[in-house]
C-alpha cells in the first residue's frame, strides 16, 4: 500500500542555497535561483542533492527501499518564487507535505507552515511576519485570510486540526492576490489570500491539454482523459473510470493508494470518491 509517510525533517545547518534571515523554525526556507538549489528527502529522512534524488526509487514502499531506506525518494524540493518549497495541492497535502517538518497545510500550490501561535518577542521578532522567511508573511486564519470555510468538507478537517491555535495565528505563504502573485494552479480560484479547487468557477485558472474537469459530490478536480478500452492507458497504479474517462489511482490491488480523509474506495471503480447520496451524479465538462 502507498501511505503518506511522516519523514523526519532535516535540520537548518543542511548545506545548499542560502539563508537571508534566520526565522524560528519551521518557517525558514532556504532561497534559490533554480532547483538544482534545494534539496530532496530520501525515505530515511536524509537532506540529499537533487542529482543524487533522480537516481533513487520515487516512493517508499518498493521492495529495495523498505530494506533501505535511502534508496527511495520521499519527498523533492523546488524552487518557487526565490524559495525551496514542497509543492503540494489541498486534496492531496498528506501525500505532498513532510509534516514532520512542521508543514501543516498546502497554500496557494506550496507547503505551509503555522506562524503566530507564540509571543513574536520570545524569538525577538518584530511582529509575526517574522515565522516567516520574506517575501513570505504571516496570513491569518479567518475571513480576511486564510477562510477554510470556502473549502467545504476539506475546511472542516483543516479546521479541526488548527482548532486550538490561539487567535492570531496563520500560516506562511504569499496571498494569491498580492501583487505579482502567480497564478492558481489549473482549476483554481484566487479567492482573497488563498486559491481555492473549483474548476466550475468562471474566474478558475483553466485545465491544461488532454484535462476535463470533473465535479462530483461537492469536489471538483482538472482530471486526465483516458479511453477505457486502451489497457493500461493511464500508467501504473491508475484506472481509467468507465463513464467519466477519466485517469485516478486505484485503492485496489498490491500497489494500492490509500484514500485521503472524507473519501472512500469504490470496490467496482476501485477509486477513492467522496460519500455521497444515491441521487448524486458527476457532471463533467471540457475546460
Amino acid at each position: 500500500m502507498r501511505r503518506s509517510l511522516f519523514i523526519a525533517a532535516f535540520v537548518a545547518g543542511v548545506t545548499g542555497g542560502c539563508f537571508l534571515k534566520q526565522v524560528a523554525a519551521p518557517g525558514f526556507r532556504f532561497t534559490c535561483q533554480t532547483d538544482s538549489d534545494c534539496k530532496a528527502l530520501d525515505c530515511q529522512g536524509n537532506a540529499i542533492s537533487l542529482d543524487d534524488a533522480a537516481g533513487l526509487i520515487v516512493g517508499c514502499d518498493d521492495p529495495a527501499v523498505l530494506g533501505d531506506p535511502t534508496k527511495g525518494l520521499a519527498f523533492r524540493q523546488s524552487c518557487v518564487a526565490g524559495l525551496c518549497e514542497y509543492s503540494c495541492s489541498l486534496p492531496t497535502f498528506q501525500k505532498d507535505c513532510p509534516t514532520s517538518e512542521g508543514f501543516q497545510f498546502c497554500l496557494n500550490s506550496v507547503c505551509s507552515t503555522v506562524c503566530g501561535a507564540a509571543d513574536p518577542e520570545q524569538y525577538d521578532l518584530e511582529n509575526i511576519d517574522g515565522f516567516c522567511t520574506s517575501p513570505q508573511t504571516c496570513i491569518p486564519l479567518g475571513e480576511d485570510g486564510v477562510d477554510l470555510s470556502t473549502l467545504g468538507t476539506l475546511g472542516i478537517a483543516f479546521s479541526s486540526a488548527f482548532s486550538r491555535l490561539p487567535d492570531g495565528a496563520g500560516l506562511c505563504g504569499t496571498r494569491c492576490d498580492a501583487r505579482d502573485a502567480a497564478p492558481c494552479a489549473p482549476g483554481e480560484y484566487c479567492s482573497g489570500a488563498l486559491c481555492i479547487p473549483d474548476c466550475t468557477n468562471p474566474e478558475a485558472t483553466p485545465c491544461g491539454d488532454g484535462k476535463l474537469c470533473l465535479a462530483f459530490g461537492g469536489f471538483t478536480a482538472c482530471l486526465t482523459q483516458c479511453d477505457p478500452t486502451m489497457p493500461d492507458g493511464c500508467g501504473e497504479g491508475n484506472v481509467c473510470v468507465p463513464g467519466v474517462n477519466i485517469c485516478q489511482p486505484s485503492c485496489l490491488g498490491t500497489d494500492a493508494t490509500d484514500c485521503a480523509d472524507g473519501l472512500a474506495c469504490d470496490p467496482d471503480l476501485g477509486v477513492c470518491l467522496p460519500p455521497v447520496d444515491s441521487t448524486t451524479t458527476g457532471d463533467a465538462s471540457s475546460t
